[in-house]
């Protein structure tokens, strides 16, 4: 029977009656094998010490991205990181004339330690200077008591800025917007 798993203690069990001196004529009869298969089995034992060999490190699919590209791909989500995956796709189909699947980009962009997740807004406008220069001055002209302030949380959250991104697994995904 062609391309059908035999389990280890078949295969060892075969051996083992080949060390008792019965036929490889029989065996094969017996266990519905081919010679071809024993030979093989005893070739593995010889040089591995183990009737299935160790699985070869090759044996895979290439990968599509080489390093220079997962480095620029890192770079580009870094500077850019709020970007959907079908325009990383034609990103990568523009500068280095690769066609990749979503999942298998997905799945590139998790091994750089990137992970995809909800964009935290900073503002755009904001000055450290500026911010620091104003605390000084509430600070040395008023006292607690005379300071109110106001809550303006009441703006429509239906924006024209997107809500994910991408940023390095641990820290948080952040973007300057401006503040309407």
């Amino acid at each position: 029977m062609v391309f059908r798993h035999i389990s280890k203690d078949l295969k060892e069990c075969a051996l083992w009656l080949i060390t008792l001196e019965y036929t490889s004529d029989n065996i094969c009869k017996f266990f519905d094998i081919s010679q071809r298969s024993i030979a093989r089995w005893r070739h593995n034992d010889c040089i591995h010490g183990s009737i299935i060999p160790p699985p070869n490190p090759m044996q895979s699919r290439p990968c599509l991205l080489n390093a220079d590209m997962m480095h620029d791909l890192y770079m580009l989500l870094e500077e850019a990181l709020k970007m959907y995956l079908n325009e990383i796709q034609d990103w990568m189909a523009l500068t280095h004339k690769v066609n990749i699947s979503r999942s298998t980009l997905h799945e590139n962009i998790h091994d750089t330690g990137l992970s995809y997740k909800l964009l935290c807004r900073t503002a755009g406008e904001c000055d450290e200077d500026y911010r620091q220069e104003w605390r000084q001055g509430v600070n040395d002209h008023y006292i607690a008591s005379q300071i109110v302030f106001v809550d303006e949380t009441s703006k429509d959250d239906h924006t024209i800025y997107r809500h994910y991104g991408r940023a390095i697994t641990g820290r948080r995904a952040t973007i300057n917007a401006n503040f309407v």
